[in-house]
């Protein structure tokens, strides 16, 4: 019975056992943040490039969608990957759709498409 009662007193390792249940929530924190700080900024990304490819095709109304799509992904500096672009030009304006294939790191979660649609009026021809 006497040991019983030394080990509820004893104190030495208790910071290693505090530490191995800690740890692991903290890792998780962790990760997760970055996890979510890289899916924001291919959201900002998607976005920008999105916005930008309007802003081209309303500066070019004569260009391709080709184009219009090359500039979107060129603004953004990440070529192919996860980032994709399609143009669709009528002849009064431009549909830009832009979706971001996300596969997480580290968590195991499946992974997660965002998408985004911009509608640019194209200026009137020159008469």
């Amino acid at each position: 019975m006497d040991f019983f009662k030394k080990f509820a007193k004893e104190e030495r390792g208790a910071a290693a056992v505090e530490f191995t249940l800690v740890f692991p929530a903290y890792l998780l924190i962790v990760v997760g943040i970055i996890e979510l700080g890289y899916l924001l900024w291919g959201y900002s990304a998607l976005e920008y490039g999105a916005s930008y490819g309007a802003r081209y095709a309303f500066v070019h109304p004569t260009s391709s969608a080709t184009t219009i799509q090359n500039a979107a992904m060129g603004k953004i500096g990440a070529t192919g990957s996860p980032f994709s672009y399609t143009a669709t030009i009528s002849s009064t304006s431009v549909d830009l759709d832009g979706t971001f294939s996300y596969t997480f790191f580290f968590i195991p979660l499946s992974p997660i498409t965002i998408s985004t649609h911009v509608h640019q009026v194209l200026p009137p021809p020159p008469s």
